[in-house]
């Protein structure tokens, strides 16, 4: 998702859905702080055998470990992607590696779960948005929560 391309009707939908988001584990900061806390760690919080990160106000779970080399794959998609399509590239190799990808987080969950009950209920979230066959897109806010920079969040959510 390339935020600044989005029409002024999807940014607001985008900004609803993210506030949303944010709401359920107990606001804005609760939200910006999972985030900062996701990109203080030295290891991609993606890559814990347990399937989980724990942030200082709730837990992320997505019930298995997902090795380095997909981290890798996704982290290079955010670069060199011009369009939200995951297809979208060239390079035979990394399409491959695309493929890989897909099928192995595809079938995951992930669930954000605030510590203390009061804050919320959390919410639920895939990494991908299946379009069609040869379109597949990252899920939004599975990029604003692992992919996406801490300046652009808060672009997002400054607006709401």
């Amino acid at each position: 998702m390339k935020y600044n391309n989005l029409s002024d009707t999807e940014k607001k939908e985008m900004q609803s859905y993210v506030m949303e988001c944010a709401k359920s584990i107990g606001g804005k900061n609760h939200f910006l702080k999972m985030i900062e806390d996701i990109k203080e760690v030295k290891q991609f919080p993606l890559t814990n055998k347990t399937g989980k990160f724990h942030f200082k106000t709730g837990t992320i779970s997505w019930g298995k470990e997902i090795y380095q080399d997909k981290i890798d794959t996704l982290k290079s998609l955010t670069r060199i992607l011009k369009t939200d399509n995951l297809f979208d590239c060239d390079n035979p190799k990394l399409k491959k590696e695309i493929n890989n990808l897909i099928k192995t987080l595809g079938k995951l969950e992930f669930t954000v779960k605030p510590n203390d009950e009061k804050d919320g209920l959390g919410f639920n979230f895939k990494p991908f948005n299946t379009i069609s066959e040869n379109n597949v897109e990252f899920y939004p806010i599975f990029q604003i929560i692992f992919l996406d920079s801490i300046n652009n969040t808060k672009r997002i959510l400054t607006n709401y």
